[in-house]
C-alpha cells in the first residue's frame, strides 16, 4: 500500500513522495510516518533560513504577502479593521524576528521596529507559517502551546478572523 505524504503536511499540490509501509501495519503507522516526515522535511526546508539575511527575508516575505492579497481584493478591505496594527512574529528555531504591520490595507514586512507591538506570536516557523497561510488551525496550536500570543486580543482576534477568512 502506498502512502502519499504532502512535503508541508498540506492538502494541495506541493510536492509529495511516496513512501511503502507492509499491508496491514494499520492506521497509527501511517499517522506516525506522516509525521514524522512531514517534520523532517520541514525542518530541512527551514534549516537554509538561519543564514539568509533578515532583510532578504523581509523582502521575499513581504512580496509574497502582496501577491496573496491581490489575488482576492476583499482581504484587503478586511485589513482595514486591524489598520495601523503591528504585529511580531518570533521563529524560535531560527531565532529570527520579523514586523508586519497593517496600513490603508496593505502589509509591510520589516525586520525592525522602533515601536511596541500590539501582538506578538511566538513558535517554530512551521507554525508560524502554516498560520499565515491558513493551514494549522489557530486555536489547535495555540491550547497545545506551540504558538504563544501576547497583547491585545481583540486585535489577535480580528487577525484570527481575517485568516480563517483566506
Amino acid at each position: 500500500m502506498a502512502l502519499r505524504l504532502s512535503m508541508w503536511g498540506i492538502k494541495s499540490n506541493a510536492p509529495s513522495f511516496p513512501l511503502f509501509v507492509k499491508e496491514g501495519d494499520g492506521e497509527l503507522l501511517q499517522q506516525e510516518l506522516n509525521v514524522e516526515t512531514t517534520e523532517l522535511l520541514t525542518k530541512a526546508a527551514i534549516m537554509p533560513l538561519k543564514y539568509i539575511p533578515k532583510s532578504l527575508q523581509c523582502i521575499g516575505l513581504g512580496s509574497f504577502l502582496a501577491f496573496e492579497l491581490e489575488k482576492d481584493p476583499s482581504i484587503r478591505e478586511r485589513l482595514k479593521e486591524i489598520d495601523g496594527k503591528t504585529f511580531l512574529f518570533e521563529a524560535t528555531d531560527i531565532d529570527k524576528r520579523f514586523y508586519m504591520t497593517i496600513k490603508d490595507g496593505k502589509v509591510t514586512i520589516r525586520p525592525h521596529y522602533a515601536g511596541t507591538p500590539d501582538v506578538t506570536m511566538r513558535g517554530e516557523t512551521a507554525v508560524l507559517a502554516g498560520l499565515m497561510l491558513n493551514r494549522i488551525d489557530p486555536d489547535t496550536v495555540f491550547f497545545s502551546r506551540k504558538l504563544q500570543i501576547t497583547g491585545s486580543t481583540e486585535v489577535a482576534l480580528w487577525f484570527k478572523n481575517i485568516l480563517a477568512s483566506l
